[in-house]
């Protein structure tokens, strides 16, 4: 069986790709309180994006680049995504 991809999340798709960390802030009504990323209420969070396995992946919230497993990323309360590179690498 071939893998389908259709239904991974665009907006990630370069972060994935380029292993740059990410800051979501998530949608009003949705908050995050997996302890993934940093201290911000269940409002924002900082991950890095991976890929789960299997016919059909979805992106993951990674909190170390090494990470072998994260929890899948809810995108319909995803507000918005930003890069945080990290300079001088």
């Amino acid at each position: 069986m071939e893998r389908d991809f259709s239904k991974l999340d665009k907006r990630f798709t370069s972060y994935f790709n380029s292993k740059e960390r990410v800051e979501v802030v998530w949608k009003k009504g949705f908050g995050d309180y997996s302890g993934y990323g940093t201290r911000t209420e269940g409002k924002k969070a900082r991950f890095y994006v991976g890929r789960s396995t299997g016919n059909q992946p979805i992106y993951l919230m990674l909190l170390n680049r090494n990470s072998i497993g994260g929890a899948g990323i809810l995108s319909n309360a995803v507000e918005s995504i930003k890069g945080l590179k990290i300079y001088g690498r």
